[in-house]
C-alpha cells in the first residue's frame, strides 16, 4: 500500500512539473508581451526588434519603425535587448520614441520561440488575444512586407 501511495505521489509530482515548466512558448510569448504593453493589443501585430543580431535586418526594421509608427493603429513595435536607450534615441529620434506604440522591453523578457531566431526582428500577429503567428526578417523571410499586406 505505501509503495503504491508513494509512486501515486511522484507521479503526480511530475505531471505537475511537466505542466508548470513545460508551458507552449507562445503562451510564455503572450504573457511577456502582456508584461511589455500596458494596453495589449486584442488584435493586431507587435513588431519586436533585438538590439544585436542581423544587422541589416535590424536596419531594416528599425527603418520601417522610422517610416511607419503612426501608420499602422493596430501595430506596436518592442526594442528589446537594448544596451542604450540613449543610442537608440539618437537613431529613430525623439517623436518616434515618445510615441505610445514604441515601447521598450527594458528587463529583456521577451523570449523568441523558436531558439537561433532571436538575431532577427519577430512580427507577432494577433487575433482574438492570442497569437495566431509569427514571421521574422530575415535573408531568408521580409516579414515586413508581410505586414504591409497584412494592412
Amino acid at each position: 500500500m505505501y509503495t503504491s501511495t508513494r509512486n501515486y505521489k511522484i507521479f503526480l509530482y511530475t505531471l505537475l512539473l511537466c505542466f508548470t515548466a513545460c508551458a507552449a512558448p507562445p503562451d510564455q510569448l503572450l504573457q511577456a508581451l502582456h508584461a511589455v504593453d500596458t494596453k495589449p493589443l486584442p488584435a493586431g501585430h507587435y513588431v519586436v526588434i533585438p538590439n544585436q543580431g542581423c544587422e541589416g535586418c535590424i536596419s531594416t526594421a528599425e527603418d520601417f519603425v522610422k517610416r511607419n509608427y503612426t501608420r499602422f493603429p493596430q501595430a506596436k513595435y518592442i526594442f528589446t535587448r537594448v544596451q542604450s536607450i540613449k543610442l537608440l534615441r539618437i537613431k529613430l529620434g525623439n517623436e518616434v520614441m515618445n510615441n505610445s506604440r514604441v515601447l521598450i522591453d527594458s528587463n529583456n523578457i521577451i523570449r523568441y520561440p523558436e531558439q537561433g531566431k532571436d538575431i532577427y526582428p519577430m512580427i507577432i500577429t494577433i487575433k482574438e488575444n492570442a497569437i495566431k503567428g509569427i514571421t521574422y526578417q530575415s535573408p531568408g523571410s521580409d516579414g515586413l512586407a508581410e505586414l504591409l499586406r497584412a494592412q
